[in-house]
């Protein structure tokens, strides 16, 4: 109990004299992330990527599982597949790229970060992508009749509609969220 209330201070000065150095704007906010992934360390790290690695994992599984029972868009299952992997891929080059920092939060492998904003773009336009397939087919879609035009298996259409709506909805969240720090930032200076 004594340690962590030592290293909350220990953070919470930091923060302090990060604010003092760099003011409310986005060198505060960055400084910040770089004390707390410090203070973190990097078994939290991994353990925050394992958890991430759960949708991604669901995604491949039942993409891979069930690839052939989606009459009415076949890639479907297949944008399942690829989000999954990539997704996989992701998390992993995130973990690596955040035990690859130093004290100051300076890369020591550039390289890494690299190749994941080149997947980054990737999972972008895969997503875009995945919107048209999966929305396209939101109004006409079956579950039932598995000889019909129409029919995809329902776990592989749900899955792959919620995860992308699931996406839209944190999007949103987030942006209400910066909106009120935003507000906080400047009320408080």
């Amino acid at each position: 109990c004594v340690l962590h209330e030592e290293e909350e201070a220990v953070v919470s000065t930091q923060s302090t004299g990060a604010k003092q150095e760099h003011g409310t704007g986005l060198k505060f906010f960055q400084k910040v992330f770089t004390i707390l992934s410090a203070a973190i360390g990097g078994i939290a790290c991994l353990a925050l990527a394992a958890l991430l690695l759960a949708v991604p994992v669901v995604q491949l599984y039942y993409g891979l599982e069930l690839k052939d029972d989606c009459t009415i868009d076949d890639m479907i299952p297949m944008y399942l597949i690829v989000a999954g992997a990539s997704g996989c891929v992701s998390v992993v080059l995130q973990a690596l790229t955040c035990m690859c920092n130093d004290e100051n939060g300076e890369s020591k492998c550039p390289f890494l970060k690299h190749v994941q904003n080149l997947l980054n773009t990737f999972n972008f336009a895969w997503f875009i992508a995945g919107n048209v397939w999966v929305y396209r087919a939101h109004g006409t879609v079956q579950f039932t009749d598995a000889e019909g035009e129409d029919f995809c298996n329902k776990t592989v259409y749900l899955l792959a509609f919620w995860c992308i709506t699931a996406a839209y909805i944190f999007l949103g969240a987030f942006c209400v969220i910066g909106c009120l720090l935003c507000i906080c930032m400047t009320a408080l200076s």
